[in-house]
C-alpha cells in the first residue's frame, strides 16, 4: 500500500470527526470526496496530482449541489417556534404598573414574568397588553388600544353595557 492510501484514510477520519463535532455540513463533503482517491490509491498507481484533482472535484461538486438540500432537510424543524416564541403576540393583563423607572409584571400561563413597556412607556395595573418580544428574563409589552375586544382574547368575560344596566335596575 502506498503512503497516499494512509494519507487519504487520515483525511477521511479527521474530516469525519470534525463533522461529528460541528454538525454544520462543512467537512462531510471532504470526507466523501476523499473516499474515491482512498480507493484509487489502494488499487491503482494513479498519480498524486490526479488523486488530488479527483478529491477537489468530487468535494466541490458535492458541496455545491447538495449542501443546500441537505441543510434544508436536516434543519427543517429549526424554523419552528420555541415555547418562548409562542408567547410573542399573546395578550395579558398587567399585574403591576410599569414605567421607565420600575419594572411591572404579567402572568402568562401561570408564570409571573417581569414586564417593561416597549418604549419605557407607563402602563398601569390591570391594563391589557400584548407581548412584543422576550429579552432575557423579562417580556417587552405594548398597550392595547381597544381594551373591550382584547379582554375577550385573554379569556376574560366581558359584560355588555345592557347587562350592566339591567343589573343596576334590578338592585
Amino acid at each position: 500500500m502506498s503512503v497516499m492510501f494512509w494519507v487519504w484514510l487520515g483525511i477521511i477520519v479527521v474530516t469525519a470527526i470534525v463533522e461529528i463535532f460541528t454538525m454544520e455540513l462543512v467537512s462531510i463533503w471532504f470526507t466523501i470526496g476523499a473516499i474515491i482517491p482512498f480507493i484509487l490509491s489502494g488499487t491503482t498507481t494513479l498519480a498524486l496530482e490526479w488523486q488530488i484533482l479527483i478529491f477537489v472535484a468530487v468535494s466541490a461538486i458535492l458541496m455545491l449541489s447538495l449542501r443546500g438540500v441537505t441543510k434544508k432537510f436536516l434543519l427543517k424543524n429549526a424554523k419552528e417556534k420555541t415555547n418562548l416564541d409562542l408567547l410573542v403576540g399573546k395578550k395579558v393583563r398587567m399585574l403591576e404598573r410599569t414605567d421607565f423607572e420600575t419594572m411591572g409584571s404579567v402572568k402568562i400561563n401561570d408564570v409571573v414574568w417581569s414586564a417593561v413597556g416597549e418604549h419605557n412607556e407607563t402602563i398601569e395595573k390591570d391594563e391589557i397588553v400584548e407581548v412584543v418580544k422576550i429579552s432575557g428574563n423579562k417580556v417587552i409589552v405594548k398597550k392595547i388600544e381597544d381594551k373591550r375586544d382584547n379582554r375577550k382574547e385573554t379569556g376574560e368575560l366581558v359584560e355588555t353595557e345592557e347587562k350592566k344596566k339591567s343589573k343596576k335596575e334590578e338592585k
